[in-house]
């Protein structure tokens, strides 16, 4: 019997519900800031725009619980654990009920000085992005911020070596450090309101995390289809037809599409 390629009952469902989420979360985020990432091997000079020391001497970025779904052949699918997140909420977290673990994850903006072209041509830099940072690389910037008295303001190398390592980049070569007066002049860009009419303005300003990071209840997780089982349970086959018609020939069999397409 050949191996088909098709996906049928179940299956089929399932990839029809996980094309309806993942084209749901990305109307959602839609117009949001981009996280900063590296491929192995790759380096890129950024400018931290946050990042102050708290009056004890380290810092304390915005954090929250976070999963990390594979979906579409990517990692890249985040979830706020609303669980952990905000457990006075007494919300249940329909993701940590189906095994997956959220991780701890603090986060900064920061301006990513790459030149790269848009699909339209033009060459752009100077892209403020979110920086999402877990436990080892939060660690090492916070030992950086202290001997540099912060973050925010300082410009950097950072590199990522070895496809294992964090995709935010796995070294720190610490440049010089700016006045913010100064960044905010330099760093700017035109955009246009609805009229038409351009302005001039700073990108070197933080993020709004609460936009720019989406919360969704443990309810809304699950009218995603998350955290449960997707698709229909496969129906019983009903092997009551004619067996005197021949295994090639039952009336009523259906055809293989696989050996159609």
């Amino acid at each position: 019997m050949a191996i088909t390629w098709l996906q049928k009952g179940a299956d089929s469902a399932k990839i029809a519900e996980k094309e309806q989420v993942e084209l749901e979360v990305r109307k959602q985020e839609m117009g949001k800031m981009f996280r900063f990432w590296l491929k192995e091997g790759e380096e890129a000079r950024i400018t931290f725009v946050d990042g102050d020391l708290s009056p004890e001497g380290f810092l304390l970025p915005p954090r929250f619980y976070e999963h990390n779904l594979f979906m579409n052949g990517s990692f890249n699918n985040h979830f706020v654990c609303p669980e952990k997140t905000n457990p006075a909420s007494g919300d249940k977290c329909p993701l940590c009920e189906g095994g997956d673990r959220p991780a701890l994850v603090a986060l900064f903006t920061i301006i990513d000085h790459r030149e790269f072209k848009t699909k339209a041509g033009a060459l752009m830099r100077d892209t403020p992005k979110l920086m999402v940072v877990k436990g080892i690389t939060f660690e090492i910037l916070n030992k950086i911020a202290v001997k540099r008295g912060g973050l925010a303001n300082a410009t950097f190398d950072v590199s990522r070596i070895g496809d294992k390592s964090a995709a935010v980049g796995s070294m720190f070569d610490f440049i010089e450090k700016h006045d913010p007066e100064v960044l905010a002049k330099e760093l700017t860009r035109k955009v246009k309101d609805k009229s038409g009419n351009e302005t001039v303005e700073t990108v070197f300003k933080c993020a709004d995390y609460e936009h720019e990071i989406t919360y969704r209840t443990a309810e809304e997780l699950r009218e995603l289809g998350l955290g449960k089982p997707q698709g229909y349970q496969p129906q019983q086959q009903n092997n009551s037809w004619n067996k005197s018609a021949g295994a090639g020939s039952a009336a009523g069999a259906t055809a293989d599409y696989s050996d159609e397409l």
